[in-house]
């Protein structure tokens, strides 16, 4: 199985439905993913104003 039919079968209606039933019989299974924060950093300024 790739990986994209994986994501395409996860993320279907009934892959929800599988991932809640699992995760019901066997807690934290399969975890829900989490955003995560990545800090972007800015040009530094050369004190030129344009």
């Amino acid at each position: 199985m790739t990986m994209e039919i994986y994501y395409r079968m996860v993320n279907s209606r009934a892959g929800k439905k599988l991932k809640e039933i699992l995760n019901g019989l066997i807690p934290g299974l399969i975890p829900e993913p989490v955003p995560v924060r990545v800090p972007v950093r800015r040009p530094e300024q050369t004190g030129k104003r344009q």
